[in-house]
């Protein structure tokens, strides 16, 4: 049997999962030449970017689990 921390811990899990799905469906919205940061086009500074923000958003969960 699950104990309510697993079961909070796969919850918390798939939301990080979740919003880091529905980043990266926003390709309209960042799928630009025109603003270049450090002479990358916007869509690769951004996959850069969200490389970070996923390994942050699966490691809060990671931290928080005392198993």
């Amino acid at each position: 049997m699950v104990s309510s921390n697993g079961s909070k811990y796969y919850l918390i899990m798939l939301f990080m999962f979740i919003i880091d799905i529905i980043l990266y469906a926003l390709l309209p919205v960042y799928n630009k030449v025109a603003p270049s940061i450090g002479g990358l086009p916007f869509f690769y500074t951004y996959q850069i970017v969200m490389l970070i923000v996923s390994s942050v958003l699966f490691l809060i969960p990671s931290l928080g689990d005392k198993r």
